[in-house]
C-alpha cells in the first residue's frame, strides 16, 4: 500500500525550517496507504459486520444521564465536584430519537462538552443543536491562526493507491491459481531465488507500469538471516540525490539488530515465507528488497512517500502479471529522501514500518490464513499505523507518529476536525472527514488503554473474518465487557473534551505506556503539538455517520448547567466538564 504525506496545520502553524528538520518532524504529517489494482472490480469502503455495543458496567442504558467515570469530578449523576474533570453519559435504547433533559451543578467558569457517538448500524438523523457556544477561546485563536496561514489544504487520494489497496485486500485472489497440495504447503512452489550482487543492475515496474533501472547499492542480513537489498533507480544515485549517506541509513535502520524489521518480526511474525499458493513466488530465502525510485519527477518532496503491493509477490504471467517484479519488496519515492532532509528521512523510516505492516498482514492474514480473513481496508490501515504508533520511538527518538500527526490532524483538519468520520467506512482526505486520522487516533487510544498483547491478538485473531467482529472481540478479551463502540465514546468524550492527562481519569486518557521495548509516549488532548489548538464544527450536520462522533462544546458555564439535549437512535451523549 501506499503512503502519501501532506504537511499538517500544525506544521504550517510553526515557524520552523529545514534547519531545524527535526522539530519539524514532529510537528508535521499524514501518512496514507493505497492498495492495488489492475481490472479489478472496487470493493466496498464500509464494514461487514455489526458493531456490537454494549454500555460500561457503571451507566445504565436506560435513556437517562449517569456519571460515567470513577474517581473523578461526576459526583453523582447531577453534580459536578467543582473542579477536574467529570463525564457523564445517556444511552438511547429505544427506537426513537430520544430527548434527554440534563441538569448538572456546581459548575465555576467550567467548559461543558457534548459528544455524540452514534454506536448503531447505520446513519442516524441528527436533531438541530445551538452551536452558538461552539467558540471557546482556544478555537477562536486556532480560527485566527489559520486564517493568518492560509486554508488547509485539499488532498485527495490517487487512484493508484486506492487500486493497490483494492488488489492488496481482495483483488489478488483473481490471480491466484488453485493452492498446491496441502503436503507442499513448506515447499519453494518449484522456483528459485535469484542471487544478486553489489552492482547489480535489475529492471523494476513502477505501480504505473513503467520500467525503471535499478542498481543494487548495499545488502544486510537481519537478526534471523534474511538479506534485505536497497536498490535505487540508476538515475537517481549522486551526492546531491540519493547519497551514499542516505542508502546507509535505509538500509541501516530496516536490517540492524533491533530496526524496523526486527521489531515486525518480534511483533507478528515473519514478512514473507513458505505457503500453498504456487501462484507466489518462492516461499524460502526469500529476500527482502527496498526499492528507491523516483515516483513523479516532480522536483517536489513528500506527496506520495512509499507503497507495499501484493502484485509484486506474484510470479510473473500474461495480463497484469507482466509486471510483477516477483519481489518481496517495499518501494520509496526518492525526491522525499534528498529535497525533504532530515524530515523526508523521518517520515520515509516510519512510512517504511507502516508499509512493512501491510506486508506482514498480507502473509499472515491473506495469505496463511485465506482471503477471507484479510482485514477490510479501515482496519488493514488502522493496523499499520497502530505499528508506526509503537515503533516511532525507536526510529525517530521524541517523535510519535500518533501523537505528533494522525492526532492532531483528527482535531484540526480543514479547520473544523475529522469527528463526524465513520470508524468503518474508508474515506481519506474527504472534504469533512479524514480516515487516517480518524482510525490512527483511535488506534493509538486503544494501543495506550490495551497494550501490546492486545495489539498482537489483534493480527492474529482469526475466530471472524469482519473485521468489526475481530475487534470487538479482541477489545472484550482484552478488558472485559468493552467494545469497539463503548472503546470509541470514552475515546470521544476524551479527545473532545480535552480531558487533561493529569486527569488521570480511567478510560478518558491516553497515558504514556513502557512494553516489551517498546516506548508509547502520553497523548494530551490540551496540550497539541506546537502549541495547536482544535478545531469545532461551525455547523451541526444531518446525519451522524456509523461509528462516527459530534462535539458541541458549552463555554465557561456557572451554576448548574441545565439543556435538553435530544440523542439519535442507537447513540450515547457524553458530557464532559473540565
Amino acid at each position: 500500500m501506499g503512503s502519501p504525506r501532506t504537511t499538517s496545520k500544525s506544521a504550517r502553524i510553526a515557524s520552523v525550517t529545514l534547519a531545524s528538520a527535526f522539530t519539524l518532524t514532529l510537528a508535521a504529517t499524514l501518512a496514507a496507504c493505497g492498495g492495488g489494482g489492475g481490472g479489478n472490480a472496487p470493493v466496498s469502503n464500509t464494514a461487514k459486520g455489526t458493531p456490537a455495543s454494549t454500555s460500561p458496567s457503571n451507566v445504565a442504558a436506560d435513556g437517562k444521564l449517569h456519571a460515567a467515570c470513577q474517581s473523578c469530578s461526576a459526583s453523582d449523576d447531577s453534580t459536578y465536584a467543582g473542579s477536574g474533570t467529570g463525564v457523564w453519559q445517556a444511552i438511547n435504547p429505544t427506537g426513537a430519537a430520544l430527548d434527554v433533559p440534563v441538569s448538572i451543578k456546581g459548575l465555576s467558569g467550567q467548559n461543558v462538552t457534548l459528544v455524540f457517538t452514534n454506536e448503531s448500524t447505520s446513519t442516524q438523523t441528527m436533531s438541530p443543536i445551538s452551536l452558538s457556544a461552539n467558540m471557546s477561546s482556544s478555537i477562536l485563536r486556532a480560527q485566527s491562526q489559520s486564517a493568518s496561514t492560509g486554508a488547509a489544504t485539499t488532498t485527495s487520494e490517487s487512484p493508484t493507491l486506492a487500486a493497490i489497496r483494492d488488489f492488496n485486500y481482495q483483488g489478488w485472489t483473481s490471480l491466484a491459481k488453485n493452492q498446491v497440495a496441502a503436503t507442499a504447503r513448506y515447499s519453494t512452489n518449484g522456483s528459485s531465488t535469484p542471487s544478486y550482487q553489489v552492482g547489480d543492475t535489475r529492471t523494476f515496474y513502477y505501480a504505473d507500469n513503467s520500467a525503471r533501472t535499478t542498481t543494487l547499492e548495499q545488502t544486510a542480513t537481519t537478526s534471523d538471516g534474511t538479506t534485505v537489498n536497497l536498490w535505487v533507480e540508476s538515475s537517481e544515485l549522486g551526492t546531491s540525490k540519493i547519497s551514499p549517506q542516505i542508502i546507509s541509513s535505509l538500509i541501516t535502520q530496516y536490517a540492524q539488530s533491533g530496526g524496523i524489521y526486527d521489531m515486525l518480526v518480534r511483533v507478528g511474525g515473519p514478512l514473507y515465507g513458505p505457503n500453498s499458493q504456487s501462484s507466489l513466488i518462492d516461499g524460502s530465502h526469500q529476500p527482502i528488497d527496498l526499492v528507491v525510485m523516483n515516483f513523479d519527477n516532480n522536483g517536489q518532496p513528500y506527496g506520495l512517500l512509499g507503497y507495499f503491493w501484493a502484485l509484486n509477490n506474484f510470479k510473473t504471467g500474461a495480463g497484469q502479471l507482466a509486471y510483477s517484479n516477483q519481489s518481496v519488496s517495499l518501494y520509496l519515492d526518492s525526491e522525499t529522501l534528498y529535497l525533504g532532509g532530515t524530515y523526508g528521512m523521518n517520515q520515509m523510516l516510519t512510512t517504511m514500518a507502516h508499509e512493512s505492516m501491510h506486508m506482514q498482514n498480507f502473509y499472515r492474514r491473506s495469505v496463511l490464513m485465506g482471503a477471507q480473513y484479510a482485514y477490510e481496508p479501515w482496519l488493514e490501515e488502522m493496523s499499520a499505523m497502530m505499528m508506526e504508533d509503537w515503533a516511532s520511538a525507536t526510529i525517530v527518538p521524541g517523535y510519535n507518529a500518533i501523537r505528533d500527526a494522525r492526532f492532531v490532524t483528527y482535531m484540526t483538519y480543514q479547520g473544523h476536525g475529522s469527528y463526524n468520520c465513520g470508524l468503518t467506512t474508508w474515506t481519506p482526505y474527504a472534504t469533512d472527514c479524514e480516515s487516517y486520522a480518524v482510525n490512527g487516533s483511535f488506534g493509538g487510544y486503544l494501543n495506550r488503554q490495551l497494550g501490546l498483547s492486545f495489539y498482537q491478538s489483534l493480527l492474529t485473531n482469526k475466530n471472524h473474518t469482519a473485521s468489526i467482529d475481530i475487534l470487538n472481540e479482541v477489545i472484550g478479551n482484552a478488558q472485559a465487557g468493552a467494545t469497539v463502540p463503548s472503546m470509541l465514546r470514552d475515546f470521544a468524550s476524551a479527545a473532545s473534551g480535552l480531558v487533561p492527562l493529569s486527569s488521570n481519569v480511567s478510560s478518558f486518557i491516553m497515558p504514556a505506556r513502557n512494553e516489551g521495548g517498546f516506548t508509547l509516549p502520553a497523548i494530551d488532548p490540551t496540550a497539541l503539538y506546537n502549541g495547536v489548538t482544535r478545531d469545532l464544527p461551525s455547523s451541526v450536520p444531518s446525519t451522524l455517520a456509523v461509528l462516527g462522533t459530534f462535539p458541541v462544546v458549552r463555554s465557561h458555564v456557572s451554576g448548574t448547567y441545565g439543556e435538553t439535549v435530544r440523542v439519535p437512535v442507537g447513540a450515547t451523549l457524553s458530557i464532559v466538564i473540565d
